[in-house]
């Protein structure tokens, strides 16, 4: 219906909330941004999702569209634009990828001391789990919740003598332990 009107006239549509003068800006120009889109990116889904985000932003400001030139122009300026944001972000990203392998690279004793860390305490949290269960009571309160010897003396009904024997065959065992790599 409108697709013989002058950008002009299709723009006042537009302006005006006409969804068919839209369509026809959609429709003549939909096409070759595409495909000028799609010649400085050449990533197809990318380049589909610029022109979208190009009619859109069409749609939402047309109440506030001051056109200079042709809307031809509006169009290709706005895809210009929508694609150095997308060099810019790409670059952005290539440049924290660069640091990222530039940081790997200078501090690989660091990744490894952290791994060896982690296997270390698998380690000794699996020696925690084999000592008896009383010990392993004892030891579990003195060094992950923090009470002192007396505390867990009266919490378990015991001398503070018998927990202090407890905690330290519990530290002898686990140096054992991690000293020979095995229980």
């Amino acid at each position: 219906m409108y697709s013989n009107y002058p950008d002009q006239q299709l723009l006042a549509l537009l302006r005006a909330d006409n969804v068919a003068a839209f369509n026809a800006i959609y429709d003549r120009y939909s096409k070759p941004l595409y495909l000028y889109i799609f010649s400085k990116l050449e990533m197809g889904e990318i380049s589909k999702d610029v022109l979208q985000d190009l009619f859109v932003s069409l749609w939402e400001k047309r109440k506030q569209l001051q056109i200079s030139d042709s809307l031809r122009s509006y169009l290709y300026q706005g895809a210009r634009h929508k694609i150095i944001d997308i060099y810019r972000k790409n670059s952005s990203y290539r440049k924290y990828l660069q640091q990222l392998i530039e940081h790997f690279d200078t501090q690989p004793e660091n990744i490894t001391d952290h791994v060896d860390y982690k296997a270390r305490n698998q380690e000794i949290l699996e020696a925690i789990n084999h000592l008896p269960e009383r010990m392993k009571e004892i030891f579990m309160l003195s060094r992950l919740e923090h009470q002192t010897i007396e505390q867990i003396a009266q919490r378990l009904g015991l001398s503070q003598q018998t927990v202090k024997n407890q905690i330290t065959k519990a530290l002898k065992i686990l140096r054992s332990h991690t000293e020979t790599g095995n229980g």
